[in-house]
């Protein structure tokens, strides 16, 4: 069922509802003002048979002034009958109705031919000469009911042609206020939607289809961004996967059909290892991409000592490259609240961000000083690496954190442009920042923000 269709119907409900319930109450207080005035006139009549004691004339005098189909009993203290009137007697007094009225007056309905409504009665006692009496009067109110009829009629009606006004308004009002949506429907098909330079055009501004255009263009732009990553992703480590082992290939063949001695075949062989050594080395990074890809956020609950973590990775590439220089530097700020400093995540990935950023100030500077600032401001730890390096070209500096994605100006130095996605990745899962800043020539400035909990 289409959405105009279901707002229709539920536009018609509710109001057919709201009608119903009106009607019923308008209904319901006509007749309950309707019975109280039959009520009333009843009980004047039935106090009128005093008169049958005290002024016999004017109690026949008043007879002529009667309800439609009215009836009248007097009855004395031994349940005799002493008057009643002419005409059809169409309801039976009982014992138990003439005692109830002794002790207060009674009103009571019945049905009686040819009427399809019920006729309503009262009965009320009064003391002549130290004599209670018993009035039962009986009539038909002909003009309240046809008055109830017609209204009856008129609130049946009405809400019919009410509800058939409210289904078309209710249709009219669902298209134009879809109409938005039916306009965005209409420039959507296969042939554009797979193309994620497609988007979404929209008249209107600033209401929810404007917002559902912008959502679908920002996530298309999004996705054209991530099919490209991929396509270049796919080039470059098809490209570097294949070019060692085609060369890998290439002196394994050499050496079988060319090599004689022992010491060529070792020296063939040490060459295809190097290659083979690189292949193994992507093949890893690449794995260890698709892990933190894979990583839900919500399982990073381990408290980390950030200090702790960044002098294991210090420690680590000093082993590693014994000629690096590391200048670390820790803030009075971050000093004076390292103890009240709390960091919840996963100590190995950070050493791993850590890692990558300074092997990349490393390797781009060629071994010059690289200095790594920690402070802290805000509940945010801020980790700087500054390295004397290369730097990165403008044009480029976007595209760092793309897989695969190096500088121009890095020439022959190994190197596969990962390092940088991958701690991208596990920062934002942190949800931390990472951002570079670099010129060509100048170095590059990778600065990391972690949250911390707040402080107490």
């Amino acid at each position: 069922m289409s959405i105009k269709r279901r707002i229709t119907i539920g536009f018609v409900v509710l109001v057919a509802t709201l009608l119903l319930l009106f009607s019923v109450f308008i209904y319901q207080n006509y007749e309950s003002y309707r019975e109280s005035l039959m009520q009333s006139r009843l009980q004047r009549r039935a106090l009128a048979g005093q008169l049958y004691f005290q002024n016999r004339l004017e109690f026949h005098r008043s007879s002529y002034l009667t309800l439609p189909d009215q009836h009248e009993w007097l009855i004395d203290e031994k349940n005799e009958l002493v008057y009643q009137s002419s005409g059809a007697n169409d309801y039976q007094l009982t014992k138990n109705l003439l005692a109830q009225a002794r002790r207060k007056e009674v009103y009571f309905q019945y049905n009686a031919k040819p009427w399809s409504s019920p006729k309503e009665g009262v009965a009320l006692s009064f003391l002549i000469d130290g004599s209670r009496y018993v009035s039962v009067v009986t009539a038909y109110d002909l003009t309240g009911r046809q008055a109830n009829e017609s209204l009856l009629f008129i609130l049946i009606s009405g809400n019919i042609i009410m509800m058939i006004v409210v289904a078309f308004a209710g249709f009219w009002f669902a298209q134009r206020a879809l109409l938005p949506f039916d306009g965005l429907i209409g420039q959507m098909n296969p042939a554009a939607v797979n193309d994620f330079s497609f988007r979404l055009s929209t008249q209107s501004k600033g209401d929810e289809a404007a917002y559902l255009a912008s959502s679908f263009n920002e996530l298309l732009a999004r996705l054209q961004t991530l099919a490209t990553s991929q396509e270049h992703f796919v080039a470059y480590a098809s490209h570097e996967i294949r070019t060692p082992l085609t060369v890998v290939k290439g002196v394994l063949e050499t050496s079988l059909a060319y090599d004689e001695s022992l010491e060529d075949t070792k020296q063939s062989m040490g060459k295809a290892l190097v290659r083979l050594e690189g292949a193994i080395n992507l093949a890893n990074s690449l794995l260890h991409l698709a892990e933190v890809e894979g990583l839900p956020a919500g399982q990073f609950k381990e408290d980390i000592n950030i200090v702790d973590t960044i002098l294991d990775t210090i420690t680590y590439l000093g082993e590693k490259h014994p000629d690096q220089h590391i200048e670390l530097q820790l803030t009075d700020n971050f000093t004076e609240n390292t103890s009240a400093i709390r960091i919840l995540g996963n100590s190995t990935l950070l050493r791993t961000v850590l890692n990558n950023i300074l092997e990349n100030a490393s390797k781009y500077s060629l071994n010059k000083p690289v200095a790594l600032i920690v402070d802290f401001d805000r509940n945010l730890v801020m980790i700087k690496v500054i390295d004397q390096g290369m730097g990165i070209p403008a044009g480029q500096l976007d595209d760092v954190f793309l897989p695969m994605m190096r500088a121009a100006n890095v020439g022959n130095l190994p190197g596969f442009g990962l390092g940088l996605t991958i701690a991208k990745k596990i920062v934002d899962m942190h949800q931390g920042q990472l951002t570079v800043k670099s010129m060509a020539g100048q170095g590059t400035t990778v600065c990391i923000l972690l949250p911390t909990l707040s402080l107490s």
